[in-house]
């Protein structure tokens, strides 16, 4: 994986300069190569590295990023966003449906038609599919593929995802791996900034038809013990004091999620058509203190540097929610700098699906012998 990531980063790079960047020998990194040749994440070009003096120069590999796709998945809500992603983490074909919830059950018969026809495409571009990637939104195992808590289906112990949806399951043959929607987002965003390094701690906000957050901690998501960590819309809020003067609280997700604005504004942001600039203008207002004060504690629990803010409501309001918010923070953090910004990309949470089936399956073929 040390050599797929630096030939990923290179682009071109020969035998002999792997051998000088990782110090690892150079039969073991003749091995390396065959296998990834073998498997045609690399291609071996007839164009020699360029060397001072008059040492042999070897052929230049080239980074394969079309050898191999994954199919990312991320629902929210009637939304589901889902593509092909190849391993530089570009999409193919990636798109959003609506895809409607009856009593609280996914519509299978959708979900898996949309997985196929994306199988097909990759079939008749003769790439292999590494797997599927699943964004749920609720408490999520990833080892186990298990949901741990989801109030709306009545979940509040670990359940396989194969129980709850079997039909989806047992009709597909690609390995499928779960987690948190909003977690594979954050590790999306993560993957896209790979190559700044201040982008190695980042706080990763979902405001839409809930409340969500992920962590990436020194280049790594950050689950904690049960996989909790990032509840964000489970925060408490104190409301005002009742008559008997005891205080009442409302989680953070019931005050500021799409439902909560429709209540309070009378609007449904996912349709912002009547939105007017005076009617954003009170939203952003509304919003800021509550968000502002969730980023400027979790720089000083975390020491992040940046804040990532995405989802339907972001969307809506557009830059001047993210310029607004960055004013409320700096005006609570005087003396830290941090960065709120809005996603690099639509399609985070599809990106970093793939990018999780890309480092079990890669490993896994890495590890056959040649």
């Amino acid at each position: 994986m040390l050599i797929f990531e630096l030939i990923r980063s290179h682009r071109l790079i020969s035998r002999g300069e792997l051998v000088r960047q990782t110090g690892i020998s150079f039969p073991t990194i003749l091995k390396i190569v065959d296998k990834m040749l073998e498997l045609h994440v690399i291609m071996e070009l007839e164009q020699l590295e360029q060397l001072p003096g008059a040492g042999r120069r070897g052929r230049l590999l080239s980074f394969n990023p079309k050898s191999f796709y994954a199919i990312g998945i991320s629902l929210e809500g009637q939304m589901m966003s889902l593509g092909l992603v190849d391993l530089d983490g570009t999409c193919q074909s990636c798109r959003s449906v609506c895809l409607p919830v009856h009593e609280f059950i996914l519509d299978s018969y959708r979900l898996l038609k949309e997985v196929n026809n994306l199988i097909s495409l990759a079939e008749k571009e003769n790439i292999p599919v590494l797997g599927i990637a699943i964004g749920f939104p609720a408490v999520v195992n990833p080892k186990k593929n298990a949901i741990l808590r989801k109030l709306s289906l009545d979940i509040f112990q670990e359940t396989p995802f194969s129980s709850i949806f079997p039909e989806f399951t047992s009709c597909i043959t690609l390995p499928y791996y779960l987690d948190n929607d909003v977690n594979y987002a954050c590790q999306g965003e993560a993957f896209l900034r790979r190559y700044d390094d201040t982008y190695n701690s980042l706080f990763y906000i979902s405001l839409g038809t809930g409340c969500g957050g992920g962590l990436t901690i020194n280049g790594e998501p950050w689950y904690g013990p049960d996989y909790r960590a990032g509840e964000l819309g489970s925060l408490l809020f104190p409301t005002p004091l009742s008559s008997s003067s005891s205080p009442t609280f409302q989680k953070l997700e019931d005050l500021i999620n799409l439902e909560a604005i429709h209540k309070k504004f009378h609007i449904n942001l996912q349709s912002p058509a009547s939105l007017t600039d005076s009617l954003r203008e009170e939203i952003i207002d509304y919003l800021c203190p509550y968000l502002s004060y969730v980023i400027a504690n979790m720089v000083h629990l975390l020491d992040i540097q940046h804040c990532i803010l995405s989802g339907i409501i972001p969307l809506a309001l557009g830059q001047a929610f993210i310029d607004r918010l960055q004013e409320s923070v700096d005006c609570l953090l005087p003396y830290n700098l941090i960065k709120v910004e809005s996603s690099i990309s639509q399609n985070t949470g599809i990106i970093g699906g793939a990018v999780a089936v890309f480092n079990r399956q890669l490993e896994a073929l890495f590890k056959e012998s040649p």
